[in-house]
């Protein structure tokens, strides 16, 4: 059987997909599998307990100023001798790589070598690692056609994005937040926390807890759980949680999801189904989360609101909780744009191109 060396690196984003299509392949009985990154790295953190894992050294790539990468061409070159001895030493048969500068050394490396690469693609916006190594790419697998202009024609299949296996809907309790009847909001700004959800979300307070038929679980992120608590006091309907482990039971539960659109959240959402009002993250590179929003806006799943527009977070809301036929045609139209499957078919693809 086939030797894979996957890497991935720098934020979940990157991490989750590489994972769930290295299960993927293991459920299809593929058993020598190792994943490369940087030490002390979050891929380290997510990966390294799970399978043999291979320090790397990156080099950031920035999309800005010339300045900025004048010192790239030495510390890439120094990135690349230490990946080469990695990918002579694990001799894998195929790389697959998911993106994150953190990548880009192994692409090069084993591309050059003559190893057949494959690439995934998170972003309606494809990220500068993955453009540079696409040359060497023997396939990319991209979520929509809007991420495949950025690739070389041809190269690229579009898939949704891979998701961890998710539980069957029978094995998820409603959550004990939701009470019974009640129509119900889920809020997640990742475990972070995002600030300008949660702003718009405290401004709205006074009016959310009037709505005693709605049950809202607003995930603040750890670090404003007590200050934010602290601020909007005990509101009956409305628990204000740091971080949850089980997101899945508040997902499948939900009515309606408010969400960054960070790739790995939204590929959750619309795995589930689900409508949803996503407030991209400003500051993304390249401003890829409104990108990504914009796509799923566009095929009717979502509605998108900006940090930075005057608040109608909350009437928007209402408004679809009080429109169930418009609720149920985003929830249609979240189902065929998500992929449960993603890791799965992406797999097969693999497999058979290897082994036909």
């Amino acid at each position: 059987m086939k030797k894979f060396l996957f890497v991935c690196g720098g934020t979940g984003g990157h991490i989750f997909p590489a994972v769930a299509i290295a299960n993927s392949l293991k459920k299809m009985g593929v058993e020598n599998i190792t994943f490369a990154g940087r030490k002390d790295s979050m891929e380290e953190r997510l990966v390294a307990h799970d399978w043999p894992y291979e320090y790397i050294s990156a080099v950031p790539l920035h999309r800005g100023p010339f300045l900025k990468n004048l010192a790239l061409p030495f510390n890439l070159t120094k990135a690349l001798v230490r990946a080469k001895s990695v990918v002579k030493r694990v001799n894998p048969d195929v790389v697959v790589a998911t993106g994150g500068y953190v990548s880009l050394p192994i692409v090069l490396a084993a591309g050059s070598m003559g190893i057949p690469v494959y690439l995934q693609e998170q972003n309606a916006v494809a990220g500068v690692a993955n453009k540079v190594g696409s040359r060497y790419a023997k396939t990319i697998f991209v979520t929509s056609d809007d991420a495949a202009k950025f690739f070389p024609h041809g190269k690229c299949m579009v898939f949704g994005n891979p998701v961890r296996e998710l539980p069957t809907e029978t094995a998820l309790e409603r959550p004990a937040e939701f009470a019974p009847g009640n129509k119900t909001v889920f809020i997640v700004g990742g475990s972070q926390g995002a600030v300008g959800i949660n702003n718009k979300i405290e401004e709205s307070i006074k009016t959310i807890a009037a709505r005693k038929d709605v049950s809202v679980v607003w995930q603040v992120g750890i670090k404003n759980v007590d200050a934010i608590s602290a601020r909007v006091g005990d509101v009956p309907n409305v628990a204000i949680r740091g971080f949850l482990n089980n997101i899945y039971a508040y997902m499948q539960h939900a009515d309606l999801i408010i969400s960054r659109a960070g790739a790995s959240a939204l590929a959750e959402i619309l795995a589930f189904g689900k409508p949803s009002i996503l407030l991209p993250f400003p500051h993304a590179t390249a401003n890829h989360q409104e990108h990504n929003a914009r796509v799923v806006e566009h095929v009717g799943a979502a509605l998108v609101e900006l940090d930075a527009e005057e608040n109608h977070l909350w009437e928007k809301v209402e408004s679809l909780l009080g429109d169930e036929s418009r609720l149920s045609s985003m929830a249609a139209a979240a189902k065929k744009l998500g992929m449960p499957d993603a890791a799965d078919q992406i797999a097969k693809v693999i497999l058979s191109k290897e082994n036909g």
